[in-house]
Formats: structure tokens, sequence, C-alpha cells
């Protein structure tokens, strides 16, 4: 079966058990966690072997994807229960323009070994730039994270790759 070749959402649903709250386990060879930092530069990657399946567990970003020769903005929300799958060959990035640290899981599905480069930023088409200026804005001005307990970054820290 062929792999798609578009971009995936999927609403999560969530159990509740006490006093925890539980979203749909999600196959995966490989699980990464992110912290993205506010107001940082954004980089579109490409996977060529690999499925990202990215849920957003705090704080709020959009992904960007390069879709059909555009660029498309998918907000994701902690409070909206998102499942993202990026398929192989589809450019990515995250933006995160709120003032607090987003932290993002992803279930990474691998169809064949890890490519180096696809770990490395990738140069936006020239044909797009105009469009990647409208879609992203100016960008904001750069202010330090919340105080602790209001977005700080999350001690569960680990490089997330994209």
């Amino acid at each position: 079966m062929a792999l798609a070749r578009r971009v995936e959402l999927v609403p999560l649903e969530r159990t509740a058990a006490g006093n925890a709250l539980f979203s749909q386990a999600q196959p995966s060879d490989e699980t990464l966690i992110a912290d993205l930092a506010p107001h940082q530069p954004v980089s579109l990657f490409c996977h060529r072997r690999q499925t990202d399946q990215l849920i957003l567990l705090r704080g709020s970003l959009e992904l960007v994807v390069l879709e059909d020769g555009r660029l498309r903005r998918i907000p994701l929300r902690e409070d909206e229960p998102m499942l993202v799958r990026i398929p192989p060959g589809v450019p990515h990035g995250a933006v995160n323009s709120s003032r607090r640290y987003a932290t993002v899981v992803n279930a990474v599905l691998r169809h064949g070994p890890p490519d180096p480069r696809d770990y490395r930023p990738r140069p936006l088409p020239h044909a797009l730039r105009e469009q990647w200026r409208d879609l992203m804005g100016e960008p904001a001005p750069a202010g330090p994270p919340l105080p602790a307990g209001a977005g700080d970054r999350p001690s569960h820290s680990a490089p997330g790759r994209g």
C-alpha cells in the first residue's frame, strides 16, 4: 500500500480516568519530545522515509506545511487535541509565536533508515518567499519566556528533530 502524500488532521478523543486525562495511543517506531522556544526562526524540514505524528501537549503553535506548491498554516492548541500526520516528502516546520514554550510529542513512523539530510533545514523556493512573508507576517519582537509555572521550559526537555 502506498503512503499518503497529504497531511492528515485527526481529532483526538481523551478519556478521563480518575484525575488523569488520556489520549489515544499512537503506533510509533520512535517517540520524541520537543520543547519549542518562543519566537525562534522557522525552517522547513522534509523527511524521506519518516512519517511525523505530532501531538501538541502544552502551549500553542502553528505548523507550516508545503502541499501542492502552496504553504499551509495549521494552528494547534493544547485545549483542542489533534494528531497531525505528516507523510514523507512533505516539507514542514513549526512556528511558536507565543511567549511560552510549546511541547510537542512526535510518534515517528519509520519507512526505512533515517537520512541525516532530513534534519537539515531546506531552502525555501524563491517562488514561495512572498507567500512565506504573507503567511508569517512581521517577525514578533523576541521576549523572554514567562516566569516559572507560567510557561517556562519544562523539565522533561528532550531535543526534537523536526
